[in-house]
């Protein structure tokens, strides 16, 4: 038992020193990644992904995903990088 909790005390400090990243930065990793909105705006307008990339807009993140649908429209929608919301 003693082991188990040595090594999860071991694990935790380990971790702390991997990321060394300033904490509000590993904390918004842990948010909607790029990917993640790519595949949410692909399943919400049935259309490709055919650019993507992270933008600011003031001091909010934001997911600026081009989409193209099988009609040849082209449009961009933008998720919030922390809420997911979507317009």
């Amino acid at each position: 038992m003693t082991a188990c909790a040595l090594w999860g005390i071991a694990s935790a400090h380990a971790q702390e020193l991997l990321d060394r990243r300033p904490r509000h930065e590993a904390r918004e990793s842990s948010e909607v990644s790029l990917d993640q909105a790519v595949r949410m705006a692909q399943r919400r307008y049935h259309a490709k992904a055919v650019r993507a990339e992270t933008v600011r807009s003031g001091n909010r993140r934001m997911h600026q995903i081009r989409l193209l649908n099988s009609e040849g429209k082209v449009w961009t929608v933008y998720v919030d990088a922390d809420s997911g919301d979507m317009n």
